[in-house]
């Protein structure tokens, strides 16, 4: 339903007036939720790898220094609702156990 509302807002983002101003609003806020989704799928995928700090520390890094690449994160975040990689990846494991 967050697609759905996410493409709306953007079709409405370029009508004029403060309906745009209301849907670029209403757009950033549903794309920022795809992006905490997006860095959701980064630490679920790289549970298994030993290399993970590294991986992650890069990429916070580039998002923060750079500020563009969040929109890959955002593509991640549509990519898994629309295909659920999370739960296929977690389908078959454990719940991974708790850090000492």
């Amino acid at each position: 339903m967050t697609l759905a509302a996410l493409c709306a807002a953007i079709a409405f983002s370029f009508s004029g007036g403060l309906l745009a101003i209301l849907a670029q609003i209403v757009a950033a806020a549903v794309m920022m939720a795809y992006t905490l989704t997006g860095f959701a799928v980064l630490h679920t995928l790289t549970l298994a790898l030993k290399s993970r700090a590294f991986w992650l520390g890069s990429t916070y890094a580039v998002v923060v220094v750079f500020g563009w690449p969040v929109i890959a994160m955002v593509a991640l975040g549509l990519a898994d609702a629309l295909f659920g990689f999370r739960q296929r990846y977690l389908r078959g494991r454990p719940p991974p156990l708790p850090a000492p």
